[in-house]
C-alpha cells in the first residue's frame, strides 16, 4: 500500500487524570498548529489511565475529536508485566521502590558477589540483534542468556554489574534473577519457573520487540508471546494469561488487520484487505467505536487466528481509512496477479 504523508507529534509527558492529560495533549497540538482531526494513531504505555475503554486518555481524545485512532500500546511495557506478577506470586510483594520482601528477591541485591556454580543449561532461542543498539543493561541480559544456553558463565561476565533494582525497570530484575541462577546449586522449583519464563519468554520477546518495533509486527509479537508461554504448569499459565489478556491491545481486529496487510504471506495480505472492505460494508456505530480487547484464542497457530473473527465486531484500522475502495481492490489485484 502506498503511504500517505505523515507527521509524528511528540507531547511533553504529563501526569494526572485522563481528562487532564488528554486536554494537555490537545492543547499542545493546538499551540503547534496541528489539527487533531489529522491524527491517525496514538502511542502510550498500557497503564489504565491511558487505555481505559471508558475514560482513558486515548478514549477521551477519540471522543473529543470525533474519530477512532490506531491504538499503539507499548509492547516492551506489556512484556514486563507477566514477570512482575509471577515474581510477586512466588516471592511476595515488592518492598519500596527498589527492594523485595521474599526469599528469592532478598538475594538479588548482592547476587553479583556470589561465585558461579555448576548450573543446568537451558535451551534458549534469541533473535539476532545489533549489539551496538543495546544499552549496557540490555547487553547484559543478552549475554547472560547466552551463558545459560551454553551452560558456562565467564569470569568477566560474572563480575559485570547486572544493573540496579528498580521496580519501574524490570529488565535489571531479570538480569539479577539470571545472575542468581548461575550462582545457585539447588534452585527451588519456584525459582526455576521464574528463570525459565525469563529465558524462554521475557528475554526472547524483549529482543524480538526491540529488533522489530514497527506497528505491523505488534500482533505477531503478541502471538509469539502467547506461543512461547505455553510451557509452564497450568496454575502458572493462569497468572500469565490473565496479564497477557489484560494488555493484549494488539489482539484487536484493527491491529491484527494492520499486521495482515503488511505481512509477508500473500494470501494473508489479500485476506486482510478483503476484511477491511467487508468492514466498510457493515453498519458502523454513529459514535466513535469503543476499543475493547476481544477474547483470545490461546491455541492460535499464527497471529491472524488470535481471535474468532465471526464473534468480533469488525472495524477498519484507522490507518487505512483514507484509502479509497479502488485502492484496496488494486492492492488485491497486485497480490493475486
Amino acid at each position: 500500500m502506498p503511504s500517505t504523508s505523515s507527521q509524528k507529534i511528540d507531547s511533553n509527558s504529563c501526569r494526572g487524570e485522563a481528562a487532564n492529560i488528554a486536554k494537555n495533549i490537545l492543547s499542545y497540538m493546538k499551540e503547534n498548529f496541528v489539527n487533531p482531526r489529522n491524527l491517525k494513531a496514538i502511542g502510550c504505555d498500557g497503564t489504565n489511565v491511558n487505555t481505559g475503554w471508558k475514560g482513558g486518555v486515548i478514549r477521551t481524545i477519540e471522543v473529543q475529536i470525533g474519530k477512532p485512532l490506531q491504538w499503539v500500546v507499548c509492547l516492551l511495557h506489556a512484556n514486563e508485566l507477566p514477570l512482575r506478577h509471577l515474581l510477586q506470586h512466588f516471592d511476595g510483594q515488592t518492598k519500596g521502590p527498589n527492594s523485595f520482601s521474599g526469599p528469592i528477591g532478598l538475594l538479588l541485591a548482592s547476587c553479583e558477589t556470589k561465585p558461579i556454580q555448576k548450573f543446568e543449561s537451558i535451551d534458549i532461542v534469541l533473535p539476532e540483534v545489533d549489539k551496538n543498539s543495546l544499552s549496557t543493561d540490555q547487553r547484559y541480559l543478552y549475554q547472560i542468556c547466552c551463558a545459560i544456553k551454553n551452560g558456562f558463565c565467564s569470569e568477566a561476565l560474572s563480575k559485570r554489574d547486572p544493573g540496579k533494582i528498580n521496580h519501574a525497570r524490570w529488565l535489571t530484575t531479570a538480569n539479577r534473577l539470571l545472575r542468581l541462577y548461575v550462582a545457585t546449586t539447588n534452585p527451588s522449583q519456584n525459582f526455576l519457573l521464574l528463570v525459565e519464563f525469563i529465558t524462554k519468554v521475557y528475554a526472547p520477546m524483549w529482543f524480538n520487540i526491540k529488533s522489530r518495533p514497527s506497528i505491523e509486527y505488534g500482533s505477531i509479537h503478541l502471538w509469539q508471546t502467547i506461543n512461547k508461554s505455553r510451557h509452564p504448569p497450568e496454575e502458572v499459565k493462569i497468572i500469565i494469561d490473565k496479564v497477557i489478556h489484560t494488555n493484549a491491545y494488539f489482539a484487536h481486529p484493527e491491529n491484527i488487520l494492520t499486521a495482515m496487510i503488511a505481512g509477508e504471506r500473500s494470501h494473508i495480505r489479500e485476506l486482510g484487505f478483503r476484511r477491511i472492505l467487508k468492514a466498510r460494508t457493515r453498519d458502523q456505530p454513529e459514535k466513535v467505536r469503543v476499543f475493547k480487547i476481544p477474547a483470545i484464542n490461546w491455541n492460535a497457530e499464527n497471529y491472524s487466528e488470535l481471535i474468532n473473527w465471526n464473534e468480533c465486531f469488525l472495524t477498519e484500522p484507522p490507518l487505512t481509512m483514507d484509502f479509497k475502495n479502488e485502492e484496496l481492490l488494486a492492492a488485491i489485484r497486485i497480490i493475486v496477479s
